[in-house]
């Protein structure tokens, strides 16, 4: 009668020369699975963090720090897909992985960033609206002057219509505060201003021309 053939115990002493190399084997198997597990709560995390800084207004207000985190973004997942096709056995995330969190992180610099800059920004646009209105308001005062010739009086009349003009240019630009595109409307709030100065200096040089206008400044 034969006897059954002894199965040799698992290797766990990894002083033993045969069973120390099969046990390195396994606990390197091990850790290369471990890294070869794919990031998607990371991915998931960072399309979020990106969509929150686009939402803060990080494409007008900080746009070198939302490029960056888009481009670590597209580093991670280009390297996320070299993985992928590579073995199964060879794949390890941890590099796709770091890079992620390095997009995350940029990310939510570019939603601070946005938030301070969208703060600051709107803060002059509503400073320069008021300095355009200004602008008007003195040129309208210099256009209240009596005329002494129907010249002056022709002259006048045009410099009113254009600051109307500008003034309901501005008017538009108050209300369009309220969709937050703080720089079109501190830009053009800006240009009524310079329009505004500009008739004031034509009103001035037409009254500075007029004997009887000039008594009166």
């Amino acid at each position: 009668m034969k006897m059954p053939v002894p199965i040799p115990p698992f290797p766990t002493d990894p002083r033993d020369p045969e069973r120390g190399s099969l046990f390195f084997a396994i606990l390197a198997i091990l850790v290369f699975t471990g890294c070869a597990e794919r990031p998607s709560s990371q991915i998931d995390a960072v399309e979020q963090s990106l969509q929150d800084a686009r939402l803060a207004g990080a494409e007008a207000y900080a746009i070198e720090e939302l490029q960056q985190a888009e481009t670590s973004y597209r580093m991670a997942i280009d390297d996320l897909y070299r993985q992928v096709d590579g073995f199964v056995w060879l794949r390890n995330y941890s590099q796709v992985t770091r890079q992620l969190n390095l997009a995350h992180t940029q990310a939510q610099e570019a939603k601070s960033e946005a938030l301070a800059n969208l703060t600051e920004t709107k803060s002059n646009a509503q400073m320069a609206l008021a300095l355009a209105r200004d602008q008007i308001g003195q040129a309208q005062a210099l256009l209240s002057q009596p005329l002494s010739t129907d010249t002056l009086d022709r002259q006048f009349q045009d410099l009113h219509r254009a600051l109307q003009s500008a003034d309901t240019l501005l008017d538009a630009m108050e209300s369009s505060m309220d969709t937050g595109d703080y720089i079109q409307v501190m830009t053009s709030a800006h240009a009524v201003e310079t329009l505004a100065l500009t008739i004031h200096q034509h009103i001035l040089a037409l009254i500075n021309h007029s004997p009887s206008l000039k008594v009166q400044v």
